[in-house]
C-alpha cells in the first residue's frame, strides 16, 4: 500500500507500508509488518492484524523487522493485536524489535506488556 497525503508546499509526500500473512503450521500465523506504520497506514495495519488474531489462530507472530517507522497509530495496532489475543485466548509476540518499534514502545513503558524475540525461529520454540 501507498498512502499520498495532501501534497505540501506542491510536494507530495509518500508513505509505503505493507503486510503479509503467512501460516506456517495450522494455528500458527506470522505477520509480517514493513514500512511505515502511521496514521495513513494505520488502519490496513488493523485490518491485517484482526484478519490474523482470530480464531482458530493459536499463535500470532507480528514481525516488525522491516518497519521503518512506528508513530503513536502505530503503537495502538500493537496495542489492538496484543488485546484481542488476550479476549480470543490467543499467544502473541512480536519479533525483530528494532529501534523504530523499540524506542516508541520503551518510551511509553508498553514494551513490557508484550512478549519479544529476536526471530522467528526463537518464538516458535519458545512459544
Amino acid at each position: 500500500m501507498t498512502s499520498q497525503p495532501e501534497p505540501r508546499d506542491g510536494e507530495m509526500i509518500k508513505t509505503t507500508f505493507d503486510a503479509v500473512t503467512e501460516e506456517l503450521e495450522p494455528g500458527v500465523l506470522l505477520v509480517r509488518l514493513s514500512g511505515e506504520i502511521d496514521i495513513a497506514t494505520t488502519d490496513f495495519a488493523a485490518e491485517s492484524i484482526r484478519a490474523a488474531v482470530a480464531p482458530p489462530a493459536r499463535l500470532v507472530l507480528i514481525d516488525v523487522s522491516a518497519v521503518t517507522f512506528c508513530s503513536s497509530a502505530g503503537l495502538g495496532n500493537l496495542v489492538e493485536a496484543r488485546n484481542l489475543a488476550g479476549q480470543h485466548n490467543i499467544t502473541l509476540a512480536l519479533v525483530g524489535v528494532g529501534r523504530p518499534v523499540d524506542r516508541p514502545l520503551s518510551i511509553t513503558g508498553l514494551g513490557g506488556q508484550f512478549r519479544i524475540f529476536s526471530t522467528v525461529d526463537e518464538a516458535r520454540r519458545e512459544l
